[in-house]
Formats: C-alpha cells, structure tokens, sequence
C-alpha cells in the first residue's frame, strides 16, 4: 500500500499520506457522530471530538504543505 502512496518526491509522497489520513480521520468523525445516535454520552462523543481534532490537525497541515509547495516553485 505504501508504494501507491509514494510520490515523485518527498513532498508528494507526504501530500498523499495527508490526505489519506484525513479521509481516515473524517471516517472516524462520521463513525463518533453516528454511534452518538445510540447514546449521547460516553465514547462516541470522545471518538467524534478525536475526529474533528485530528481533520482539523491534518486540514491545516496539508494547507501548510501546498503553502511551501507553492513557494518552492513546482
């Protein structure tokens, strides 16, 4: 799985590890809000808080990346 994520450079290959680690972090948040359908209280709200950090976390990072990306010229 690691060679389909590897890029021409370093700094793709970390773009695509990003990315996949959002849509991870994204099936988690969806995975917390559903289960708080069964109870409000407990775990699946700490699975969804977990969630929204961690998308917002690699949200910004990807940004950061595409910002140096676009500076070193490519």
């Amino acid at each position: 799985m690691l060679g389909r994520l590897k890029g021409k450079d370093k700094i793709e290959t970390v773009e695509n590890i990003f990315i996949l680690l959002l849509f991870l972090s994204g099936a988690i948040l969806s995975f917390g809000i559903g289960s708080t359908i069964i109870t409000p209280r407990g775990w699946p709200v700490v699975l969804a808080m977990v969630g929204s950090l961690v998308c917002f976390v690699f949200t910004l990072a990807l940004l950061i990346l595409w910002l140096i990306k676009d500076l070193k010229g490519e």
